[in-house]
């Protein structure tokens, strides 16, 4: 289990849209990975609950897997987790393929990419859009700067 593997999980998902507001089969399916019902409400964090739960899949964990549905909350999870998980807050600018990703505008993803000599990060994220927004419409490929990146979680 590596975290490229995470990562390849997140890819999977670039262009699951919304059919709903906030809806949708794929989206209602992110959402179940939390303890939130399924409902009307930013997805963000629950499109990564999913990506760790299919990442994890049968492998056996010493630490329960995340289910909150807020994107700055996933920084509580990890600091209530094992050393298996890892907070790197400040990041120091340490970023690798396969870690989540939490930003400073209340909004998550998982990094497809190590951080470049730019400071550019790829990212994959959900209820994101084209322009970038922690509000968007479906699951989306972005580049976002270093600068923005609010903390990182890695799997050890």
């Amino acid at each position: 289990m590596t975290t490229d593997q995470l990562a390849k999980v997140a890819e999977s998902q670039v262009g699951v849209r919304e059919t709903k507001a906030n809806g949708g089969r794929q989206i209602e399916e992110d959402q179940r990975a939390t303890w939130l019902p399924v409902g009307p409400w930013p997805w963000c964090a629950a499109f990564v609950c999913w990506c760790v739960r299919e990442f994890i899949g049968g492998e056996k964990v010493t630490f329960p897997l995340p289910t909150t549905p807020g994107a700055w909350d996933f920084e509580r999870w990890c600091l209530s987790v094992d050393n298996s998980v890892k907070l790197h807050k400040p990041h120091r600018n340490k970023i690798k393929r396969g870690d989540i990703v939490v930003f400073s505008f209340s909004h998550i993803g998982i990094a497809t990419s190590d951080i470049g000599a730019d400071g550019i990060v790829n990212t994959v994220e959900g209820n994101t859009n084209g322009a970038g927004s922690r509000e968007g419409d479906g699951v989306y490929r972005k580049k976002r700067h270093v600068s923005k990146i609010r903390s990182v979680i890695r799997f050890a």
